[in-house]
This record gives C-alpha cells, sequence and structure tokens, in this order.
C-alpha cells in the first residue's frame, strides 16, 4: 500500500500574487501550516490562503 504524502497549505501574495507553500509547524500532534511573513518577490506582509483566493476581492 502506497502512502501519499500530505501537501502543504498554500498562500497567495496578495500585491503580486505568487503562490507560497506555507511554514510548517509541529504541534500538538499535527502539523500547522502559517503564511510566510513576507514576500520574498515584492516585500508584501498580506497573504490569502489558496483555497479562499478566488473569493478574495484584490483592489
Amino acid at each position: 500500500m502506497s502512502h501519499t504524502p500530505e501537501l502543504p497549505e498554500r498562500f497567495v501574495c496578495d500585491g503580486c500574487h505568487v503562490v507560497y507553500a506555507g511554514t510548517v509547524e509541529h504541534r500538538d500532534g499535527t502539523y500547522h501550516y502559517s503564511a510566510p511573513d513576507e514576500c520574498a518577490a515584492c516585500g508584501s506582509t498580506e497573504f490569502v490562503s489558496f483555497e479562499q483566493y478566488v473569493r478574495h476581492k484584490t483592489a
């Protein structure tokens, strides 16, 4: 039986729309993902989860 790895949560930069894999942290026996502190491409600190990006209104 093969194992399917867990996909990381993804985040989209609100400034330039680059997609990032979340930073993983292991707490309480489970994995938690968080957005990066800053976008390496444009310097923005605003991110939206990939799943919510389609419903996210951009200015």
